[in-house]
């Protein structure tokens, strides 16, 4: 269900190296909180597979996520 979302958003399309890299906590700043916190620790998986309604929500706050990354929101 995730990825269905997620492609729906555009997210998919709009990952880079970059952004791949601070979502798994890969980030190369020594102050992004992306190391400490990463985003992938923060969704429950398993519920994003199977429950549809758990999906649309983690690809919406994703979706708000990739925004403030790349200075569209915030």
């Amino acid at each position: 269900m995730i990825l269905w979302y997620l492609w729906r958003k555009g997210l998919l399309a709009r990952a880079d190296a970059t952004k791949t890299g601070f979502f798994l906590g890969l980030g190369t700043g020594p102050l992004d909180l992306s190391r400490r916190f990463p985003l992938v620790a923060s969704v429950n998986w398993v519920r994003a597979m199977l429950q549809p309604s758990y999906a649309r929500s983690v690809a919406s706050w994703l979706a708000y996520r990739a925004d403030l990354y790349d200075a569209h929101q915030g």
